[in-house]
This record gives C-alpha cells, sequence and structure tokens, in this order.
C-alpha cells in the first residue's frame, strides 16, 4: 500500500474519534437540567433595565433666567428695529411675532385676508379710525330691558394698520390681536398686541389708554435710538451725582 494512502486513513480515523468525543461531551451538556427556571427568563429590555442606573444630575455653573418661548433673545427670525408707542416711549431692540406665522391683516376693500411675511415689512404705522369716551351701562334690573347710566366712562378705540413693504408698496387693513415682543438689552418686553379695538378701564383716559404708534425695522434705528437712549441715560446719571 502507497504510504500517502496510510495517511489518509490515519488522519480519517483521528477525526472521526474527536468528532465521535465532542458529540458525547455535547450530548451530556444539553441533557443536563437547567438551573434557570422558565419563570426566571428575561429579554433583553428587562435585562438592561434591571441594570440601568439614574444618570448623574450636574448643576450648571450659573442657572440661566427664564426666557419666554417667543423671546427675540433666542429667536433666529428676529428683525432689528424700534416700536414707538402713543406716549413717546421707544423701544429699540430685536422685534418678532408669533413663531412662524406670518402678519394677518384683513382689508376689507379686497374681502380677504392678506398675509404678510415680517422680513418684508419696513413699518406698520397704526391708523386710528375710532376714539371716544364711552359710558358704562348696566341693565336696571334683572329681567328688565332698560339700561342705566352706570356715571362711569372708559375710553375706546378702533383701529387700522398701515404695513409699508420692501418693494415699495402698501397694504392697509385691520390686525385682529397678533402679538410682538421685543428685546432690548437682556430684556424681553411683551407680548404687545397690535389689535382692532382697544377698551380701557373705568375712569382711564384716553391718552393713558397707550398703544403702538409705529413700529420701524430697520438696523440703523435700532443703533441709532440704542445710542441715544444710552446718552440720555449717562447724562441723567451725571446730572444726580452732583446735585
Amino acid at each position: 500500500m502507497p504510504a500517502g494512502t496510510c495517511g489518509r486513513k490515519t488522519w480519517v480515523f483521528v477525526i472521526a474519534v474527536l468528532t465521535g468525543s465532542f458529540l458525547a461531551v455535547w450530548s451530556a451538556t444539553a441533557d443536563a437540567p437547567s438551573t434557570t427556571q422558565p419563570s426566571e427568563a428575561k429579554d433583553d429590555l428587562e435585562y438592561w433595565l434591571d441594570r440601568a442606573r439614574p444618570v448623574a444630575q450636574t448643576q450648571p455653573a450659573s442657572k440661566p433666567a427664564p426666557l419666554h418661548a417667543d423671546s427675540p433673545l433666542r429667536r433666529d427670525d428676529a428683525l432689528p428695529g424700534v416700536i414707538e408707542f402713543s406716549n413717546g416711549l421707544q423701544m429699540a431692540g430685536w422685534m418678532c411675532t408669533t413663531r412662524e406665522k406670518p402678519w394677518r391683516v384683513w382689508v376689507a376693500e379686497e374681502k380677504r385676508w392678506r398675509r404678510i411675511p415680517p422680513a418684508a415689512v419696513l413699518s406698520i404705522t397704526a391708523i386710528v379710525d375710532q376714539e371716544e369716551m364711552k359710558r358704562r351701562w348696566r341693565w336696571k334690573a334683572m329681567g328688565e330691558p332698560e339700561k342705566v347710566y352706570t356715571g362711569k366712562s372708559y375710553p375706546f378705540r378702533r383701529f387700522r394698520r398701515r404695513f409699508r413693504l420692501a418693494d415699495g408698496s402698501e397694504i392697509i387693513g385691520v390686525v385682529k390681536g397678533q402679538p410682538i415682543w421685543i428685546g432690548t438689552g437682556n430684556q424681553t418686553h411683551g407680548p404687545f398686541l397690535l389689535e382692532e379695538r382697544a377698551k380701557g378701564e373705568d375712569g382711564q383716559s384716553l391718552r393713558e389708554l397707550i398703544y403702538i404708534r409705529k413700529i420701524v425695522v430697520s438696523r440703523r434705528m435700532m443703533k441709532a435710538v440704542s445710542q441715544q437712549q444710552h446718552r440720555d441715560t449717562k447724562e441723567s446719571a451725571d446730572a444726580d451725582s452732583h446735585d
């Protein structure tokens, strides 16, 4: 018999012996009783949940001041400009209305709503269509249709708004209660409402019923008003220190 044939037979015999030994061990292991009760078996999710530990809480070095969700201090769509009120007060800073909302203006002549992107607006000016002191009335008695004057009055105004746009056009109409915020320094002011009607309290005068007279969207105007206010504040402080 050739030597090569004898060698191959020897290797076949060795492999057969090893295979038989492995099968015997595997069979004995498979037949051994399980030490884990079926009722204690858990899936992977339960396994990791059992071993979960709460994450350690870390406190920031300084707690930030709470901000409104629509604060211009945290809005990337805020626009630079100035808000001027009917009492002469001016606020310069970054302005925004409700997030992802255009200005909604009802144009009576067209009998439709116009939607104006805030970025397209150069200015918004109040047009006072009605301004008066109204009397406060009440029912004379329960169940009676007659009303009597209470002796009290309150201020009332009705507005439209003129929107001057970047393309040179204008839209005039009614804004029915849309808010605007403005961030000055590290503070947020508002919301202030652009509304169709404004009604004051009993005994309040028309002068005391303050409204937004004009909004100007302009970085140059914002800087100019801010600088002027800073100078006024400094001069006032210097005058107080000399008294």
